[in-house]
C-alpha cells in the first residue's frame, strides 16, 4: 500500500478527493489529523483493493490468525450500531448471527460468512463486504455525506447481498421513508 497512511503526507498534495456534505458543498480537506486507528486512514481504491485481496488470499498472515480475524468474537444484539439504540437489544439480527471478528464485522448468509468494514467521516462514507467462501465482494468508496443512502441498492444489485444489516448500520436508502427513532 504505497499510497496510504494514517497521517497526511506531502505526496498526497497532487491527487486527493474532497468530501461533500448533504447539500453538495465541499468540506475543506483535513490535513492535520494525528494518526488514530482507521479513522484517519488516507488511501486509494487501488491500495485498499490490494489490501482486501491480500487478506482474503491469506498472504502475510498465519492461517490461524486469519481464521481468528474472521471468526465471531463478540455477538451483536443492538438495534443500531451507534447512537442511543446501540444500547437497546433486539433479536432482529439473530438470523445472520451479526458479530464482530477481529477488526471486521461478520454476518452469516447463504454465501457463507461475510466480513465487512465501514468508514465514516465528514464527506466520506465507505463500505466493504467480502464472502470468502464464494470469492465475491465489493468495495464502495464515496466522497459524499449522501453516500450511504445508495449502499443497500448497490449491494443487492451488484453482488446479491441482501444480508448486510442496513438498518443497524443506519444506511437509510435514498428512496426509503424510514425514519430512525
Amino acid at each position: 500500500m504505497k499510497n496510504s497512511a494514517y497521517t497526511w503526507l506531502p505526496k498526497f498534495e497532487g491527487d486527493y478527493a474532497l468530501g461533500y456534505n448533504q447539500e453538495g458543498k465541499s468540506y475543506e480537506k483535513d490535513k492535520d489529523n494525528e494518526a488514530r486507528s482507521a479513522s484517519t486512514l488516507e488511501t486509494t481504491l487501488d491500495d485498499y483493493t490490494a489490501f482486501v485481496e491480500t487478506l482474503l488470499q491469506g498472504k502475510g498472515l498465519k492461517k490461524t490468525l486469519r481464521d481468528e480475524m474472521f471468526k465471531p468474537q463478540i455477538r451483536l444484539r443492538s438495534v443500531n450500531q451507534f447512537g442511543p439504540l446501540s444500547r437497546k437489544d433486539t433479536s432482529a439480527y439473530d438470523a445472520i448471527s451479526l458479530s464482530y471478528g477481529l477488526g471486521w464485522g461478520l454476518l452469516k448468509s447463504p454465501y457463507g460468512w461475510g466480513a465487512f468494514k465501514e468508514g465514516h467521516g465528514d464527506g466520506f462514507q465507505h463500505y466493504c463486504i467480502v464472502f470468502p467462501e464464494i470469492g465475491t465482494g465489493i468495495i464502495i468508496m464515496t466522497n459524499s455525506d449522501n453516500g450511504e443512502s445508495i449502499f443497500k441498492d448497490l449491494l443487492e444489485t451488484t453482488i446479491g447481498d441482501e444480508y448486510t444489516p442496513w438498518k443497524w448500520e443506519n444506511y437509510i436508502p435514498y428512496n426509503n421513508k424510514l425514519v430512525q427513532k
